[in-house]
């Protein structure tokens, strides 16, 4: 079905370039996600997500998908026409995220261990799983980088000078976060980073809502969504797709 993209864009005469690159776009991001074979499940998947974008994006991927669907039912290629249609929801306009001043982290508290793991989410965008499975090793500090590791996978990611001595005092352990060598539970790091929270006055954020800030600061410093994937460790812009 991948192929059929070529195809379906070399009949659209009248489309600009920029226009193509944006048919194309969101029909490899279609493709990406229901596969290879077209059925009513795949498509109320693709449907579903796509509830996190802008109304705009989704009605522009919705046509663009619609389009495509019946493109490869003129072809013989699907032998039912399939069509999406939007979610109700859809038609409500979903608030935009909010750029926190979240200064005051850098601050002492009575939970260290809370605070520097909302220190790691904010400033390099990590999930609470990728911290606690780092180990010392991982991290060069005269490089300023740390290496996350993920089955056969891994990526490189960049430490800010300004965290550097918050990780310096833990470099003769095993784990950044360790009881008597072996790593801490996620219940663990979920009740530190809720206390810390809380003794910030922001009990209503969770590691989720700081990664949100993570990627809020860098669409405030002009970095492309396709870099911010990568930093992230996304294999596709989708889920960035509401930030634009």
């Amino acid at each position: 079905m991948r192929e059929g993209i070529s195809a379906f864009l070399e009949e659209k005469q009248n489309l600009s370039s920029n226009s193509k690159q944006s048919y194309k776009y969101d029909l490899e991001q279609f493709v990406d996600l229901v596969g290879e074979r077209i059925s009513e499940t795949s498509l109320k998947i693709y449907q579903a997500q796509l509830s996190k974008f802008k109304i705009s994006a989704q009605k522009r991927k919705v046509s663009a998908c619609n389009q495509f669907l019946y493109f490869l039912y003129q072809k013989g290629e699907l032998k039912t026409f399939y069509r999406i249609e939007l979610l109700k929801q859809a038609d409500q306009q979903q608030a935009k995220p909010e750029l926190l001043d979240l200064e005051s982290f850098w601050q002492e508290s009575a939970y260290p261990e809370g605070r520097l793991l909302a220190l790691l989410i904010v400033e390099l965008g990590l999930l609470p799983s990728e911290i606690l499975a780092l180990k010392t090793s991982d991290v060069n500090l005269d490089f300023q980088v740390l290496r996350i590791k993920k089955a056969s996978q891994q990526r490189i990611v960049a430490i800010p000078t300004r965290l550097l001595p918050e990780l310096a005092p833990l470099m003769d352990q095993t784990y950044l976060f360790e009881k008597s060598g072996k790593a801490y539970s996620r219940q663990w790091a979920f009740r530190q980073l809720e206390a810390f929270l809380k003794e910030k006055g922001l009990p209503e954020l969770s590691a989720q809502g700081l990664r949100e800030q993570f990627i809020l600061r860098q669409i405030e410093e002009k970095v492309d969504l396709y870099e911010i994937a990568k930093k992230l460790g996304l294999k596709t812009v989708m889920t960035l797709e509401k930030y634009r």
